[in-house]
């Protein structure tokens, strides 16, 4: 138990932690069918959908998750600070719910529109950091290898399941800063 006082850059994780009907199905289900379509889409049309640079394309990414980390985090800070009692209120509906550990007791939290927008926010924030490195990383190291180790086979498991962690990532933040807008567009408003 003493690691879990290390376990607060976690924390921004707590979107993926939620419960309730119908979050799993942001968190995980439309980010892997958004993943397996781009994924299979480019392996089944490979031969009429030609990229013809890879770094430039990350570097593009990397362009635009440069803009969203600056985004997130302003949007963090303004549902974090704003005024407003509609936001102190449990959400309606089937509100998702946050479980944690505290103290030894496990506490169940029903979340407000502010804790909401805040996991949400925080979550993006960390996500898009986290592929604007990775980005940078695909783009600007490469390996080299003694020759026959590691097997070639480990190599291309390996970067396969980079780029697969890569564009789940995308759709994952994709999906989730689709729900967050849809929230402040709609949700918000009727209170």
């Amino acid at each position: 138990m003493a690691f879990r006082k290390h376990t607060k850059v976690f924390t921004v994780f707590s979107f993926l932690r939620l419960k309730g009907p119908d979050i799993k199905w942001y968190q995980w289900i439309y980010p892997t069918i958004l993943s397996i379509m781009i994924l299979g889409g480019y392996f089944l049309l490979g031969d009429w959908v030609q990229v013809p640079s890879k770094p430039n394309l990350i570097g593009d990414i990397n362009s635009l998750m440069g803009v969203l980390v600056g985004f997130y985090i302003a949007a963090l800070a303004a549902v974090s600070s704003f005024t407003n009692e509609n936001l102190d209120t449990i959400m309606k509906g089937r509100p998702p719910k946050l479980t944690a550990k505290r103290n030894g007791a496990i506490t169940e939290e029903t979340l407000t529109r502010r804790r909401f927008l805040a996991i949400i926010f925080g979550y993006c924030a960390a996500l898009s950091i986290i592929l604007y490195v990775l980005g940078v990383l695909f783009v600007q190291v490469s390996w080299s290898f003694p020759p026959g180790f590691p097997p070639e086979r480990i190599i291309e498991l390996l970067r396969g399941a980079a780029w697969l962690g890569y564009i789940w990532g995308l759709s994952s933040l994709l999906i989730v800063t689709l729900l967050s807008l849809h929230y402040l567009v709609e949700r918000m408003h009727r209170a």
